[in-house]
């Protein structure tokens, strides 16, 4: 006689699996919302300038191209100041005549495998950076066109309105006795205060603040380099006292601005602005601990809401509002000190951080930053550009010629992959802690338990399969399933095999179970002490049903397998199988993009633009057959894990196990349509050995008789005379359940009591 199915367990199962399959991919999509292409408003204000007050509010909105003083033009003299006398009139000194070719100087380069990792093109606002690509990473896999890690923005070509990454803004100076004095340095095209200095290397640029006579104030000089192999960006800065007169300043200038963003993708924006932080020296006296992430934010929070503010001419008009990101109330009331910030995508990050030297104590503090704040040039909803703007604590700068003349305000700047054998690669980020940047975490919901410690293993894994024996990171990714599931397997041999048996022992009392329901339905007490007798008598223990908690303690290695493949910059432009198909098809065709970058939907017809912009799906640029593939095994494995119950199911629940059983075939692979290919693989692959592991472990529990009831019942006599006769009643549920029945008790005599009467 055919044992009878189990219908519960066959239900239950596929629920916890289900359940566990779409809490990953809600956890991945559900930033999965594209940002607004609504028509851009007029912009309320302009950015990255610091105001004319002495006291310098958090968020600014003076133009970034137009000096907060009306420029010196270039005299033939300029005399120094006397000492003593008053700085009036100061301004930044304008080169008239001079070519703006100077600013075509580039460093680095953008030779593949080359020495240069990167390369840099400079703007003559602010002596900033107008463009920085990397050498060995391109927009797409064909390879065309230079990976754009950050960009000069403007609202539009001729616009006055620009947002240039580490562009020098303007310097407060202060004379004793006298009320401080904001120059702007951003300059224009027009009016350039900056120039490449004569015989120095590229990327070397100087600027001069004079006083009405045209007398020179100030000195300042910012040299860009890049050394071979290094993803290090180097910012040399000076001010230089050329006044005979002390003086105070503070120097304000634009950090990273937005990388290129995962809007509208799989996943959504994933940019975060992420700080490391030193603890102060009563609690780390070595001050070489670095630590990370409790300052972190996604770009959107650091974004934030826009404000009503009346404007000049009295209208009503919506801004951003001051957001300052560093100092904050926690890292105030922490005493923290900022060793780097950085400004995170996908795959790329952007992060100041100190230049010291290795060989001394100390050095990791950017301390010359008093305060980072959030900047906006706003083109509208959804097309914000957020960039950081820089202040520097105020800075005594003693008279020309003299001790401490002049202030560094240097920095390094790591623009590069989200890479942590990389970032280690270079001592200097290493003894920084840079590497803690790199986050693989979806946050959210299930964000608490993707442990560092379990991504980092299975990257390591990852990458060792790739390395050393498949040289192929989708053959990886496969066997990097074998591998989990091979370890895990205990742990879910042991979970169903549990399950199984308590299914089975509640399938064999379900009659018994179902009589006692009717004789007792008016006396809920009495029912339940009848049911515990009963399982006492069949030998089931409640702790049979906890053995599908197993199951959850594998869901963190599960999650951080998902986070390290969406997140692993090693995938990202990686063809699947040794790139075969694109080696046997000609670039043109729709099908060459097939399987040519893990870390994008697999593209089986790839149409090169979005065709539709779908809701969940988002922009739709292919047509993309891994999702199929994935509802086709989870039809499968509902088929085999849910065959046609044996006995009569309620309206309940038989709705209840279609809804699961759609929502499982058809709304996971719509959800993961435009999820990377190598995620999808994944996915694939984990479920397509999940069905064949439980049909091996059912397998197992026939061969042996697992589920075999008189095989159980005889299992726990043997128990009960081992343990001298006394069966189930001495065991830890047991007890639990004896004690349940005295509570039971005590409270049916305590109501009798309070019956009128008595």
């Amino acid at each position: 006689m055919p044992k009878p199915k189990n219908t519960p367990l066959r239900v239950f199962v596929p629920l916890i699996v289900s359940l566990m399959g779409l809490g990953v991919a809600y956890a991945i999509y559900k930033t999965n919302k594209p940002a607004s292409l609504s028509q851009p408003a007029a912009p309320a204000a302009t950015v990255a300038q610091p105001d004319t007050k002495a006291d310098v509010k958090a968020e600014t909105k003076a133009d970034a191209t137009t000096p907060t003083q009306t420029p010196a033009r270039e005299t033939p003299t300029a005399p120094a100041a006397p000492a003593g006398s008053p700085l009036t009139g100061l301004s930044a000194k304008v080169f008239t005549g001079e070519p703006l070719a100077t600013f075509d100087s580039t460093v680095g380069g953008d030779t593949p495998k080359g020495l240069d990792r990167a390369r840099v093109k400079f703007s003559p606002i602010g002596a900033g950076v107008s463009a920085l690509t990397l050498a060995d990473h391109f927009d797409t896999i064909k390879r065309e066109t230079h990976y754009e890690l950050q960009a000069e923005h403007k609202l539009a070509a001729n616009s006055v309105q620009v947002l240039t990454p580490f562009a020098a803004l303007a310097v407060e100076v202060t004379q004793a006795g006298q009320a401080p004095q904001i120059v702007g340095l951003s300059g224009s095209p027009d009016a350039p205060v900056w120039r490449k200095m004569e015989g120095a290397p590229a990327g070397t640029f100087e600027a001069f603040v004079v006083d009405a006579s045209g007398a020179k104030v100030l000195r300042v000089e910012r040299r860009f380099s890049l050394a071979a192999g290094s993803h290090d960006l180097k910012l040399t800065q000076r001010i230089e006292n050329l006044s005979a007169s002390p003086l105070t300043v503070r120097w304000y200038q634009t950090g990273p601005v937005d990388p290129p963003g995962d809007s509208g993708t799989y996943g959504g924006d994933k940019r975060q602005v992420r700080v490391g932080f030193l603890l102060p020296p009563d609690r780390d006296p070595t001050r070489a601990a670095v630590l990370a992430h409790s300052h972190d934010k996604a770009r959107r929070d650091v974004l934030g809401q826009r404000v009503s503010q009346v404007a000049a001419n009295g209208a009503a008009v919506s801004v951003y509002g001051d957001l300052p990101v560093w100092p904050n109330a926690a890292s105030t009331e922490g005493k923290h000190e900022m060793a780097w910030l950085a400004y995170t995508n996908r795959y790329f990050g952007v992060a100041i951080h100190p230049l010291f030297d290795l060989n001394s104590a100390g050095g990791r503090s950017l301390a010359w930053i008093g305060q980072a704040d959030r900047v906006v040039l706003d083109a509208g909803s959804g097309n914000e550009i957020v960039g950081m703007r820089l202040t520097s604590n105020p800075l005594s700068l003693g008279a020309a010629g003299g001790a401490g003349s002049s202030a560094d305000l240097s920095l390094g700047v790591y623009v590069g992959p989200l890479d942590r054998k990389q970032i280690r690669s270079e001592p200097l980020l290493a003894a920084l802690h840079l590497d803690k940047m790199v986050v693989y975490n979806f946050g959210g919901p299930c964000g608490f338990c993707t442990f560092d410690a379990i991504t980092g293993l299975l990257l390591f894994v990852l990458r060792s399969l790739h390395d050393y024996i498949f040289h192929d990171w989708a053959l990886a990714i496969i066997f990097l399933v074998v591998c989990v599931r091979t370890c895990l397997h205990p742990l879910t041999k042991w979970t169903q095999i549990r399950m199984n048996r308590f299914s089975k022992q509640m399938a064999a009392i379900g009659p018994k179970q179902k009589l006692l329901q009717e004789k007792y339905k008016d006396d809920p007490a009495k029912m339940q002490q009848e049911t515990a007798k009963l399982w006492r008598e069949e030998g089931i223990s409640p702790a049979g049903f906890l053995g599908c908690l197993p199951a959850f303690a594998q869901t963190p290695v599960w999650i951080a397998l998902s986070a390290v493949l969406f997140f692993a910059v090693e995938l990202r432009h990686q063809g699947a199988f040794y790139g075969v198909f694109q080696s046997v098809q000609q670039k043109g065709w729709l099908t060459w993009w097939f399987l040519g970058d893990l870390a994008e939907p697999d593209g089986f017809l790839h149409f090169g633009r979005a065709i539709a912009t779908l809701p969940i799906l988002g922009p739709v640029t292919s047509i993309n057959i891994l999702p199929i593939v994935l509802g086709i095994v989870f039809f499968i494995q509902q088929k085999y894990l849910s065959p046609p119950p044996t006995t009569p199911m309620t309206p309940e629940q038989e709705t209840q196990t279609k809804m699961m059983k759609w929502m499982t075939v058809l709304m996971f692979p719509i959800m993961m349509y435009n999820a990377p290919a190598g995620l999808a693989l994944y996915f694939t692959v984990n479920s397509t050995l999940g069905i064949l592991e439980s049909k091996w472990i059912r397998a197992h529990m026939d061969k042996y008789g697992l589920l075999d009831l008189d095989k159980m019942r005889a299992e726990r006599e043997a128990r009960r005379k081992a343990r001298g006769g006394a069966g189930a009643g001495n065991g830890f549920m047991a007890a639990l359940q004896k004690y349940a029945e005295r509570q039971q008790e005590t409270q049916k005599k305590f109501g009798q009591d309070k019956r009128p009467g008595r």
